[in-house]
């Protein structure tokens, strides 16, 4: 896999990971006083979330906010640059910030205009080290168990063919 492309792999955690990854933001949200933190895959899967945000807007921005990486991404490569790691939009009220933790996860910490920016970008340091080693062990894992299940199938399939 290329560093800082999509990897085809679906990462999966395990229930006891999620927990894991909600505890660390939830304790990075009331330390940042931000309001909202997405774990994402670069394909805009909602892996874990944090914060206010219902499940349903988190699936939207995390599809939306791995567009938006994807075409700061597109920018980058233009402006002779590999890639842009970090993306940040404010609005009137309410900003995001984007980044990425490991070449195939980002994360997106959504927070108002009282929290500087320096701070958020700090935040999203310290909790995406936090949850880092996490991340590695599932997109470890995820290759051997689809290669399982693949061997499974096709041992299924040929018993089947077999009694055909």
């Amino acid at each position: 896999m290329q560093e800082g492309r999509l990897s085809k792999t679906q990462i999966v955690f395990t229930e006891e990971e999620v927990r894991e990854i909600e505890n660390y933001f939830g304790e990075y949200l009331i330390e940042a006083e931000a309001r909202d933190i997405i774990l994402l895959n670069k394909s805009g899967e909602l892996l874990a979330k944090s914060g206010d945000i219902t499940s349903d807007v988190a699936v939207t921005v995390s599809a939306l906010a791995a567009g938006v990486f994807s075409a700061t991404n597109e920018l980058a490569r233009i402006l002779g640059e590999r890639e842009f790691t970090i993306t940040f939009h404010q609005g009137m009220e309410t900003n995001i910030h984007i980044s990425l933790i490991t070449p195939n996860v980002l994360i997106a910490i959504i927070f108002d205009n009282r929290i500087p920016i320096g701070a958020v970008r700090f935040w999203a340091k310290r909790v995406g080290n936090s949850v880092k080693e996490i991340i590695r062990k599932a997109e470890i894992r995820t290759p051997k168990e689809e290669a399982a299940t693949k061997d499974l199938k096709e041992e299924l399939k040929k018993g089947i063919d077999e009694l055909f």
